[in-house]
């Protein structure tokens, strides 16, 4: 005579009055005669980790559901349960990672939460030369106060950043600079010339008079060609010598000197980035997670969900690294921070 396997109910955890009622494609139903509740089982096993890698990667709870053959609701209960099991990514860094670069960036990436009334933003930094995530954290806003906590897990972690590269962010620089009197900020190059064009209108006057004056400080405030001190004065001299009779633009370059120290920290550290790209365009990869998501219900859902994301980018193997980063390519983010002689988990 064959043996039934018998289930416990999810609801009064009895075995003893739990019967088969029918099969449902994969899932088989049964009933519970204490509690009078019906509860169904998946007969056809999967990998629930997998199931979460590729929500991660991009794929809704619909395509998760077709993919697996199991229902949206179960492929978001799957993916909320695998959320909770990872470690904290603040902590996880704490306990096996101490090998970090002295040069990071530093961004913002705004969100929708369903429950609050404004967006919330995950506040967080990369090493640029080991494109790891050490931490990151959630807040209501960009101010000083987010900033000023997020900075003080790197405080914790002891690490010690000697330069920061960020956009044209007060608050930011306000908080790096006061948790970490002697660190170097770099504003981004791209994120000055921005602003840049928006004050005198470039990008919506295709016939604005200022154009080649634009081309002129972009030729100066060049990523890919760094000047020395004396050509960047000379430079920033003869922009002056033609334009001292207009006040627009000489509006503009005095605000270049008074940026300067700010438009030149990269000096004497090696391998100094000029831009923000690279968190940029994690940024944007980001984004195209969250539109499948649409919205998050809580912030707290919010918060599991990109310290699952961080994780994931963290233990994935970097596959287009190009130029100076080629080294990069087949090893994982964590694999280059990690604490020597110590066994990372597997988590993915």
């Amino acid at each position: 005579m064959g043996y039934m396997k018998k289930y416990k109910c999810p609801l009064c955890l009895v075995t003893k009055f739990v019967i088969r009622k029918t099969k449902r494609k994969s899932s088989i139903l049964y009933f519970c005669k204490m509690c009078k509740k019906y509860f169904s089982v998946n007969t056809v096993w999967f990998n629930k980790k997998d199931v979460l890698s590729d929500h991660l990667d991009g794929l809704s709870f619909r395509d998760l559901a077709r993919k697996y053959n199991i229902s949206s609701m179960k492929a978001w209960r799957i993916c909320e349960n695998e959320l909770k099991k990872l470690p904290d990514n603040n902590r996880f860094t704490f306990n096996h990672c101490n090998r970090f670069s002295q040069v990071f960036l530093f961004d913002g990436k705004y969100f929708n939460v369903a429950d609050q009334k404004h967006d919330w933003v995950l506040l967080w930094g990369i090493d640029y030369l080991r494109h790891d995530v050490p931490v990151f954290t959630l807040a209501p806003s960009e101010n000083y106060q987010a900033w000023r906590k997020f900075f003080s897990y790197f405080r914790i972690l002891t690490v010690y950043p000697k330069l920061a590269v960020c956009d044209d962010n007060l608050n930011l620089k306000m908080a790096v600079r006061s948790a970490f009197p002697s660190v170097k900020v770099q504003t981004c190059y791209n994120h000055f010339k921005e602003n840049i064009r928006r004050d005198l209108h470039i990008r919506s006057d295709k016939t604005n008079q200022y154009r080649d004056f634009m081309r002129r400080i972009e030729s100066v405030l060049d990523s890919k060609n760094k000047l020395s001190d004396e050509t960047f004065n000379h430079w920033l001299f003869c922009l002056y010598r033609d334009y001292k009779y207009d006040l627009v633009a000489l509006n503009i370059l005095t605000n270049i000197e008074k940026y300067k120290p700010e438009l030149l920290a990269y000096r004497n550290i090696p391998q100094a980035p000029l831009t923000t790209n690279l968190i940029e365009g994690m940024n944007s990869h980001i984004e195209k997670r969250l539109v499948k998501i649409r919205s998050f219900q809580t912030v707290e859902h919010a918060r599991l969900w990109f310290n699952g994301l961080i994780l994931k980018r963290r233990f994935t193997k970097f596959t287009d690294c190009s130029r100076r980063f080629s080294y990069l390519n087949g090893k994982r983010g964590v694999d280059l921070t990690k604490k020597e002689r110590i066994d990372l988990p597997l988590l993915f």
